[in-house]
């Protein structure tokens, strides 16, 4: 979500909407770009897929013309396989099922390790951050939990409760100090 539209992905097509929910059109429409979806974020105007099976993240560049597309990783192939989601603060940060999170800057791989956590996340579905925050927030479905890291993966809190179990998807404001639960 930016400003003025909620993005969504299959594996046809991006698509937007209004914050309302009106107005649902595509704006990228696959053309065997992606084979197996493993997330989407934006950035900046620009569009991120994360590709599974190519082991890659395509980068959608907003322009007068639509949008074009681009290799974000030029010079590396990470295992991308395990990829369950994406979150972007300028770098990418690539949540894996098995709880691994990696960090990529400019399309290098960065330092990222989880640091102080007591519990291993189980079943992690959605990460979460955004330039103007200080944190990472992971919901972790097997322990009914949202992580707190800060950007360098430090532990810093937990949140739990018995509707993280089965939660779908969340969004933090956090100057609020406010998470907000799909369930």
């Amino acid at each position: 979500q930016d400003q003025s539209h909620i993005y969504g992905l299959t594996q046809s097509a991006i698509y937007t909407l209004n914050p309302d929910g009106t107005n649902n059109k595509s704006v990228i429409t696959n053309a065997s770009d992606w084979k197996s979806a493993g997330g989407l974020s934006n950035y900046i105007g620009n569009l991120y897929v994360l590709d599974k099976s190519q082991n890659q993240i395509l980068k959608f560049v907003n322009s007068d013309s639509g949008y074009v597309k681009a290799n974000y990783f030029s010079t590396i192939n990470p295992d991308l396989s395990k990829a369950i989601a994406i979150t972007i603060d300028s770098s990418i940060y690539v949540l894996t099922s098995d709880g691994n999170i990696s960090k990529f800057t400019k399309g290098a791989a960065d330092t990222f390790t989880i640091a102080g956590l007591d519990t291993p996340l189980s079943n992690p579905t959605k990460i979460y951050t955004n330039a103007s925050d200080d944190n990472v927030y992971i919901l972790d479905n097997g322990n009914s939990r949202i992580v707190v890291l800060d950007k360098s993966g430090n532990y810093k809190n937990q949140y739990q409760a018995g509707v993280l179990k089965t939660a779908k998807d969340f969004d933090v404001l956090e100057k609020d100090k406010k998470i907000y639960v799909l369930s």
